[in-house]
């Protein structure tokens, strides 16, 4: 029996950042560098692009403006670990995605599923 890949449809343009990338960055960005929030609530992906204001490396933070404190190691919200908004890298495409859909997109992929039917 034969099973189809399901298309994921449209694809975030930060689907394929790994942790250690966006550690890379937000670890030696310089401060007032740019800073992407990812927030992905209710099937709507948007992209906030704030700056860096500050950072801890001895406890391994971050500090963005108007977002708070993100653990530089995974991008993830210090004060809600496990929630929907993350850090991501700055990159070109983030960066244009973000300026065509200010107030985010609905049903964009973020991450890459595999699913087969």
């Amino acid at each position: 029996m034969s099973r189809a890949v399901i298309d994921e449809g449209p694809l975030s343009p930060c689907i394929d950042q790994t942790k250690a990338e966006i550690e890379a960055y937000y670890r030696n960005a310089p401060i007032a560098a740019a800073a992407v929030v990812r927030h992905t609530q209710g099937h709507l992906l948007q992209y906030v692009v704030t700056e860096i204001e500050g950072r801890n490396l001895k406890r391994g933070r971050v500090y963005i403006r108007g977002a708070g404190a993100f653990y530089m190691k995974s991008g993830a919200n210090c004060f809600h670990p496990k929630g929907q908004t993350t850090l991501v890298v700055p990159t070109d495409a983030v960066l244009a995605w973000a300026k065509e859909h200010p107030r985010g997109e609905l049903d964009i992929s973020t991450i890459r599923t595999g699913r087969v039917s």
